[in-house]
């Protein structure tokens, strides 16, 4: 059952420190620009980790190595994925991101494949929803997305010209 399709919009690696990654993604892969939203919260209100409410701080940071957006997210507090990747296995690629044309259709078909939905939650203020997907036999994690017009705005003023978000 396909839960969505088209192209990935997001590649985030979880990292340990962001402003050493951030030049490494800068100096070996060309990421010129990176937006940083240092210490976001997110609460028990918004959010959730196999179902129970979460609370938990990151630093993201959000550039574009030519058209593919990598996202780079540092735990900083609280129990998430991401504290538990860098338990688990140490820094390194998380997950893969898609922002479907209809969140939740992908999300329902998500349910009847019988694919597990780890996490789930809302960047409260900016127009974004998101669900994480257990990877199963693949490994990994599926990030689906919901993004307001605002907020597709805003990653289209990031990306580099001559390059488009999925969406356009």
């Amino acid at each position: 059952m396909t839960i969505t399709t088209g192209p990935i919009f997001q590649l985030c690696w979880v990292v340990r420190d962001s402003a050493a990654a951030r030049q490494a993604f800068t100096e070996r892969y060309g990421v010129a620009e990176w937006f940083t939203v240092p210490d976001v919260r997110f609460g028990p209100e918004s959010c959730e980790l196999r179902g129970a409410p979460a609370d938990y701080t990151i630093t993201v940071a959000l550039g574009y190595a030519g058209g593919q957006q990598v996202e780079l997210i540092e735990p900083r507090a609280g129990v998430s994925l991401y504290s538990e990747h860098l338990e688990r296995v140490g820094p390194g690629l998380h997950h893969v991101g898609w922002v479907p044309d209809d969140f939740d259709a992908a999300l329902a078909a998500a349910r009847a494949s019988g694919a597990e939905i780890v996490a789930r939650g809302a960047f409260e203020g900016a127009g974004m929803e998101f669900a994480y997907l257990d990877g199963g036999p693949l490994g990994g994690y599926t990030e689906l997305m919901r993004l307001s017009p605002e907020m597709k705005a805003m990653f289209d003023r990031l990306i580099p010209e001559g390059h488009a978000n999925p969406w356009v």
